[in-house]
């Protein structure tokens, strides 16, 4: 019965053999002044226009984590010479879903390595309102790579900017700071 269901493609979940977590902040490099995190991706579920991702990690001995839902085939947004192209600006193509205390310990864990004071939870949902692609090819995630984003966050006094990369190829999400001014607005934001 499974080989059928296999066949005929009712179960389209994938996820990734090597599950087992790792400290968020262990990929990161001090040094430069960012506090970046790295989140194991633990499913993949493919829609027809998106995948949906869970992504979790440890932070200090307890579990973090996160959905994000992406859109598939999303335009290049740099051209093979290396200019920026318009194409690549895409609106409402990044959200993020809370998957409940994961998620919570997720916004504390940011909110001690921004210097950020927060004690609400994460938002139930955040759409990024506009994401560029830093690709120079279409981001078609049903194929391992290294996929990267810019996500712009509108907001009414300023419009905070985080780094998406979708490591496939490692099964990693990373989110990088944009620049630390954006800190307490991000937190915002994802706490609405």
């Amino acid at each position: 019965m499974g080989f059928i269901a296999s066949l005929f493609g009712c179960n389209s979940e994938k996820t990734p053999q090597h599950t087992k977590l790792e400290e968020i902040t262990l990929r990161a490099d001090p040094s430069e002044g960012f506090s970046d995190i790295y989140l194991k991706i633990i499913s993949d579920k493919p829609t027809d226009s998106t995948h949906i991702y869970v992504a979790k990690g440890l932070y200090h001995g307890k579990t973090v984590g996160i959905q994000v839902e992406v859109k598939s085939n999303m335009p290049a947004g740099i051209t093979q010479n290396g200019e920026i192209s318009n194409a690549g600006f895409i609106y409402d193509a990044v959200t993020f879903f809370s998957i409940g205390e994961e998620s919570n310990e997720l916004i504390k864990a940011l909110g001690t390595l921004y210097s950020v004071n927060t004690s609400r939870p994460f938002a139930s949902q955040v759409t990024a309102t506009t994401v560029f692609s830093l690709n120079k090819n279409i981001s078609n995630l049903n194929t391992a790579g290294n996929y990267k984003f810019k996500l712009f966050f509108d907001t009414e006094a300023d419009v905070p900017e985080i780094y998406l990369n979708l490591n496939l190829t490692e099964g990693i999400i990373e989110i990088l700071e944009k620049d630390q001014e954006y800190r307490k607005p991000i937190i915002d934001v994802l706490t609405k």
